[in-house]
């Protein structure tokens, strides 16, 4: 008597469909000012899209940004710049009441109808323009590198675990050495005091 079930099936179903998914979005080559893109990347972030640093909003109206992320490759250079912008947000934040209050305004669940809405809702504030280019910086690559980095740092202790793009694997990679520079940035995120322990 042979005993049939569909569970393999519908398992084999599944991940067919996500193969097709996955070659279906991706995107032509694109290009970001401050780093290299991986045209490879076929996926996108989860719903509820991390970011790090201060200032980062992400709305559901952001998947160009959530795309470039998962494309943009981080290097020494433009993660430098990166943390010098977001400790630059921080300390302006710090001594601007008015910044202070556009930083924090909840937008995450804004229904908003414009394409890029926590990206050009970053950028409408000339002040904190003004400190993120003043690092070396574009407010979009800020805002590209913000979730970047928290998407890679998801992959930081099994690298090779990182889903649909060689970039993504290889910013896990970068930031293995650099687990100061993430308390950092989070501790900026949450307003915490920053706490340098030494030996």
């Amino acid at each position: 008597m042979l005993n049939i079930t569909c569970k393999p099936i519908g398992v084999l179903t599944v991940a067919v469909a996500a193969t097709v998914l996955a070659a279906c979005s991706k995107r032509p080559n694109e290009q970001t000012a401050a780093g290299a893109v991986d045209t490879s990347a076929g996926t996108t972030l989860t719903t509820v899209t991390p970011a790090v640093g201060p200032g980062v909003q992400v709305t559901r109206t952001d998947e160009k940004s959530e795309q470039k992320a998962l494309e943009y490759e981080l290097t020494p250079d433009n993660f430098s710049k990166f943390l010098a912008a977001a400790d630059s947000v921080s300390a302006l934040a710090a001594r601007d009441s008015s910044t202070r209050n556009h930083l924090a305004a909840n937008i995450t669940d804004a229904a908003a109808k414009d394409n890029d809405a926590g990206l050009k809702w970053l950028e409408s504030n000339d002040s904190l323009s003004r400190v993120v280019n003043s690092a070396g910086i574009s407010v979009r690559d800020y805002y590209v590198t913000s979730l970047a980095t928290a998407a890679a740092a998801r992959f930081l202790n099994d690298p090779k675990a990182a889903p649909g793009t060689p970039t993504l694997r290889k910013n896990a990679d970068f930031l293995k050495t650099r687990q100061a520079d993430l308390d950092h940035l989070q501790a900026l995120r949450d307003n915490r005091p920053i706490v340098t322990v030494k030996p």
